[in-house]
């Protein structure tokens, strides 16, 4: 019987698994870690004795692919979408709050609406910079963010943060087609497509542990803790794995969907461009005496914090593009972003001294490829030159940075991709 192979289970891998035991094969997913997810996942945090996430990540109603998935899941029970797209900032320099809003309506007209009305914009930018900027970036597929309206009076209170949120990059390397793309793909369709997607109590629950339920209703053989240590090719097909329990020997028409992250692709498997270059982001989770009721995420500018994430009593920060912090001590860390978190949440620091709350500080180093240009050019397709293999990954070319959104594309395709080899 003709079988998968699919390494990795994050969420790219899970999207491929899912794909292909739907459509009938018989599928072996196997993961290094100890768990799931990947990057998405949840975890009990001893120091903080509660559920926090590994990191936060932006879902939108208007990511098909993260609809689709949640149908076929079940996840979707465990998300509460937004009202209205709605995104608030505070400048932490004079603690000015205001709030882009593109209202609840569909198509550009509803947007253009929305924006025509000041105080759904930034404070000082106008409806016509904000279009005018838009069409920047339309314009500028070759380009990057900065080369488009770095000279705008929105770049600094909107498109620098959002760029930074969305690529991992800064504008001024980061490329213009990818934040295009997130754009029309949701803000652009009308606020209706662009509310956020929160989860009631983790991305684990929405996100991973559905889809392994429905693995392992599919037959799916999941084997945690197992390292594929190399992909052996022969005659232009893969002929076995490597793995750190032994050998396994394929058959003639098994498939492999490789699905791990893209710096790792090199000790599997020889022969393939791949995007080299790493960002890292880092995550702090502060546990608060109380739940409070700031916004769901807010937006930092003039500060060292970019975005605060708040569920119950954990707010969490994220700084993307942050690869200057992955040096500091944690303490020194959580120290620094407090006080503008604080702003955020409308409370003093917590203390005599200054001391911040519990916390714990995580750290990824290589959390996604650089999303440059010049890296636009080294995302391979699904496809590879060997015909049983197909590649799964943020880092593929799905047309989407890497968010969770292009990760489940990228499975999506390797499993189609799979398919039609065989």
């Amino acid at each position: 019987m003709q079988r998968a192979h699919v390494v990795g289970a994050g969420l790219a891998g899970l999207s491929a698994a899912l794909r292909l035991a739907q459509a009938g094969v018989g599928v072996t997913l196997y993961e290094a870690a100890s768990h799931a997810g990947g990057r998405c996942r949840s975890f009990i945090d001893p120091k903080l004795d509660c559920v926090i996430d590994n990191g936060a990540h932006l879902m939108l109603s208007g990511n098909g692919e993260v609809a689709n998935f949640l149908d076929l899941t079940g996840g979707a029970s465990e998300i509460i979408t937004a009202p209205r797209a709605r995104f608030d900032f505070l400048n932490a320099a004079n603690n000015q709050r205001w709030a882009v809003d593109l209202g609840d309506g569909q198509g550009r007209l509803s947007v253009l609406l929305s924006l025509l009305r000041a105080h759904n914009r930034p404070p000082g930018v106008s409806a016509w910079t904000l279009f005018r900027d838009l069409n920047a970036l339309k314009s500028g597929q070759t380009k990057t963010v900065a080369a488009c309206v770095a000279g705008s009076a929105a770049y600094e209170p909107f498109w620098h943060p959002l760029t930074v949120a969305v690529l991992n990059a800064e504008p001024d390397e980061a490329a213009a087609s990818l934040l295009w793309r997130v754009l029309a793909d949701t803000a652009l369709k009308g606020g209706t497509f662009a509310r956020p997607l929160l989860t009631r109590s983790g991305l684990g629950a929405a996100l991973i542990e559905p889809a392994l339920t429905t693995l392992a209703g599919l037959g799916v053989d999941v084997r945690l803790s197992t390292r594929v240590q190399a992909v052996e090719c022969v005659d232009g097909r893969v002929a076995s794995l490597s793995l750190s329990s032994g050998v396994e020997v394929l058959g003639t028409g098994d498939l492999v969907v490789l699905a791990v992250p893209h710096f790792a692709v090199d000790d599997v498997v020889e022969g393939l461009s791949v995007p080299a270059v790493s960002r890292a982001i880092l995550n702090v989770h502060y546990q608060l005496p109380q739940p409070s009721a700031a916004p769901a995420m807010t937006g930092l500018i003039n500060s060292p914090a970019q975005w605060v994430f708040v569920r119950g009593s954990i707010a969490s920060v994220t700084v993307s593009a942050a690869d200057a912090w992955m040096d500091l001590d944690a303490d020194a860390i959580a120290q620094k972003l407090w006080p503008d978190v604080a702003k955020v949440l409308g409370a003093k620091v917590l203390g005599e001294d200054g001391d911040v709350p519990p916390n714990r500080v995580i750290k990824e180093r290589r959390a996604t490829f650089a999303q440059t240009l010049d890296a636009q050019a080294l995302r391979p397709q699904a496809a590879t030159a060997y015909a049983n293999l197909t590649l799964a990954g943020d880092w593929t070319a799905t047309d989407l940075p890497a968010t969770i959104e292009g990760a489940l594309k990228s499975g999506r395709l390797a499993a189609e991709a799979a398919l039609a080899t065989a």
